[in-house]
């Protein structure tokens, strides 16, 4: 009886430990699970992309869809983000898995060259690499280390912005406060822990196709 109850003791400590995995809001990865592999997905720029392509020290992917009003909200950001560490080893890729058309390729193209998209904006038609990702919101962010673990997952920053239909953007929460991804990236970076690891994502629901 006493080693039971022990071993339920460390067990729970665990659980408990800042190093468990979150899973707190993505159904598929854990903090610290391996970074998906994905093979050919086409990018606006013409090329196609594999995830072993890829050596920057840090990868942020963020599933994205154009016609989402959440998306077109934090659109500028998203750029801001991507400029801020542009001299850093850090790679921000954009991803669109919808079946819509205003959502596929050529439509990304263009709302790519309209708001100034500066990175690579790749389109998953399998809609794979998306669920590998536990993507079930647009926008909605997947950071990765130099070893390709995930080290944050969610919401950009912690007031959503949404864009109008007459082009207005308002953050639902009064103007940002928690930049969760900057920080993220900051504190890996500087090879410190990541807090917080997860965050809930707000905005439009990926459509899979069953």
């Amino acid at each position: 009886m006493k080693t039971i109850a022990y071993s339920f003791f460390v067990l729970m400590l665990f659980l408990q430990s800042p190093f468990a995995s979150s899973g707190q809001y993505n159904s598929i990865l854990n903090i610290g699970d391996d970074l998906p592999a994905f093979n050919n997905l086409p990018s606006i720029s013409g090329e196609t992309i594999s995830s072993d392509q890829l050596d920057e020290d840090i990868l942020v992917f963020v599933s994205l869809a154009n016609h989402c009003p959440w998306v077109k909200g934090m659109d500028s950001d998203l750029v801001a983000l991507s400029n801020k560490f542009n001299n850093d080893s850090v790679l921000v890729i954009g991803l669109s898995m919808n079946h819509r058309e205003d959502d596929r390729l050529p439509a990304m193209a263009v709302h790519a060259q309209k708001v100034g998209y500066n990175f690579d904006y790749l389109y998953d038609e399998s809609q794979q690499f998306g669920r590998a990702l536990g993507a079930t919101r647009t926008p909605e962010y997947f950071v990765f280390d130099k070893q390709r673990k995930l080290i944050y997952t969610g919401a950009l920053y912690n007031s959503p912005a949404k864009m109008s239909n007459d082009g207005t953007v308002k953050h639902i929460n009064g103007e940002p406060s928690e930049f969760y991804v900057e920080n993220a990236i900051l504190a890996t970076l500087d090879n410190k822990q990541v807090n917080p690891s997860e965050t809930r994502a707000h905005g439009c629901t990926v459509k899979y196709v069953q």
